[in-house]
């Protein structure tokens, strides 16, 4: 049984890289393409740097979320498991659609310490509120330095962002100061797996009733976002292109990063690059430029994503050898059960 799962994971990870390296190779033969001759050192010293500048800030964004993970969802999910899940989680984003990725938190976290996928929904949805949140004060930040037609686009964005993050403050607020709500709803209805649920849910809203951990949280969802933000400024700074000051950077950032909400594509493929490309022609870097920056960026983003989970889906609970043959269970469980 653990040849055949050995087997079943070298052929796994063997496609996922092989998928991952045909992107890197396509996304770098085009930056390639577009690189502006006007650029001093050659394109792949210029590629190389940067990706090298930026590794260290990627690697320390993706390693935040995870940390924050793994607080949100207890004791029984350490902080390596929060890291891991959070890398495979991303490196799912960019093979799958986007709004089916968001799943891969819940189902991770399920795999490796069986936490109930709907207790997983509601921590996803706690990350987001805290995202929506300072997403919002980013985007409305950056309308103070940008104008013109994308002005508005994104002042409207960042308002919709902060209804939603106040909405969903609303509801945890409420929930915790109130918590017979959920008793109450958990009564009306009719099975006892559908009450089992509600438990799950005001389980990982609880968390937060701690103002440690609330603080905690919030400070990791701070620092994470600022060192998203700090991959592009570092970027920009390492290639001197168009010599943007900050207040443009962030409205390349907060662009980009609206690029991949929108987008239904596997890792906002096409609206990320097109988001990054509009905003720097608005700042009056050549066409060119913009769109072999945007694909450069993509991969400075992509290669700390594959790092990071290649190296957790080679080792530890969320390796691909124990992931199948928890599915393996699943299966036999649901064709015992029917």
């Amino acid at each position: 049984m653990s040849k055949k799962l050995e087997n079943s994971d070298r052929k796994a990870l063997g496609s996922l890289i092989s998928r991952i390296t045909f992107f890197i190779v396509i996304a770098g033969s085009a930056v390639f393409a577009f690189w502006p001759e006007g650029l001093d050192g050659s394109v792949f010293k210029d590629a190389l740097s940067v990706i090298l500048a930026t590794f260290p800030l990627m690697l320390l964004a993706i390693l935040l979320i995870g940390w924050r993970l793994a607080i949100l969802s207890g004791r029984e999910v350490s902080l390596r498991d929060g890291m891991a899940v959070n890398a495979v989680a991303q490196l799912t984003a960019l093979i799958v659609p986007s709004r089916l990725s968001e799943i891969a938190k819940p189902v991770g976290l399920n795999l490796i310490r069986n936490v109930p996928l709907s207790r997983g929904v509601t921590i996803l949805a706690i990350e987001r509120i805290f995202d929506a949140i300072f997403l919002a004060g980013l985007a409305l930040a950056a309308v103070a330095v940008l104008s013109g037609a994308y002005r508005q686009s994104i002042q409207t964005s960042g308002l919709i962002l902060a209804a939603l993050a106040v909405a969903g403050l609303f509801i945890i607020g409420t929930i915790l100061m109130r918590p017979r709500l959920l008793d109450a709803l958990a009564n009306w209805l009719p099975t006892q797996w559908l009450r089992n649920q509600i438990e799950h849910v005001a389980e990982a809203i609880s968390r937060l009733a701690d103002p440690r951990t609330a603080l905690l949280v919030f400070g990791l969802s701070a620092i994470s976002w600022l060192a998203a933000y700090l991959i592009f400024a570092v970027f920009f700074l390492v290639l001197g292109i168009g010599a943007l000051s900050q207040g443009e950077v962030l409205v390349v950032f907060v662009a980009s990063t609206l690029g991949l909400i929108v987008s239904v594509a596997p890792g906002g493929l096409g609206t990320f690059e097109g988001a990054i490309a509009l905003s720097l022609t608005a700042f009056d870097v050549p066409v060119g430029t913009a769109v072999a920056m945007a694909l450069l960026l993509r991969l400075c983003l992509v290669i700390p994503v594959v790092a990071a989970a290649s190296w957790f889906l080679v080792s530890g609970d969320l390796s691909l050898s124990h992931v199948l043959g928890r599915l393996r269970n699943w299966r036999g469980t649901d064709e015992r059960s029917a």
